[in-house]
């Protein structure tokens, strides 16, 4: 019998379909829409707060925002992972993810706004907390805070006591 190439075995294979039996052929892309400039390493939340705080002035509901970090803590990229409803915005941990990975980040922080200005945790907030961070150790990819976003301050998960990572202050 003759030995075929990966190449010929998949020429073979789309010139015989199976019936009703599809599969998408993809190709990611990342696409820069704009640049951050002045950006270094963060040495406290309020630094990221303050890059982030435009977006959530503008906003009307609920969003979540990712930030992807280099081994060095300092941001790669920028992307509004969900936007939800006044008091309320759903995130599946994978959207946080996806965007870390294409960016091949080392870290993330995760920012969401309150329109009512109290940037106090609620339960649900504290539970994807937890999921997010979980997934993050999974794909080694450690959450290093969880912010929420007030009209008039911040809420740190970090700063309170409620995400453990070690690895960023011995980053390179």
């Amino acid at each position: 019998m003759e030995r075929r190439t990966q190449e010929q075995e998949l020429v073979s294979m789309m010139k015989r379909p199976i019936p009703r039996k599809k599969i998408g052929v993809v190709r990611l892309r990342m696409v820069k829409e704009s640049s951050l400039y002045g950006m270094s390493r963060f040495t406290d939340s309020r630094e990221s707060v303050e890059l982030v705080k435009p977006l959530f002035d503008m906003a009307d509901r609920e969003m979540v925002v990712v930030m992807s970090l280099s081994t060095k803590l300092e941001p790669l990229a920028l992307e509004i992972a969900a936007v939800g409803g006044l008091n309320t915005c759903s995130v599946d941990v994978r959207d946080i993810f996806k965007h870390s990975l294409l960016n091949n980040a080392a870290y993330v922080i995760c920012f969401h706004n309150h329109p009512s200005g109290d940037p106090e945790p609620g339960l649900a907030d504290k539970q994807i907390t937890r999921k997010i961070e979980d997934g993050g150790q999974l794909l080694g990819i450690p959450l290093i805070d969880h912010i929420i976003v007030g009209e008039t301050g911040f809420y740190s998960f970090r700063e309170n006591g409620l995400i453990h990572v070690t690895e960023p202050d011995s980053a390179a």
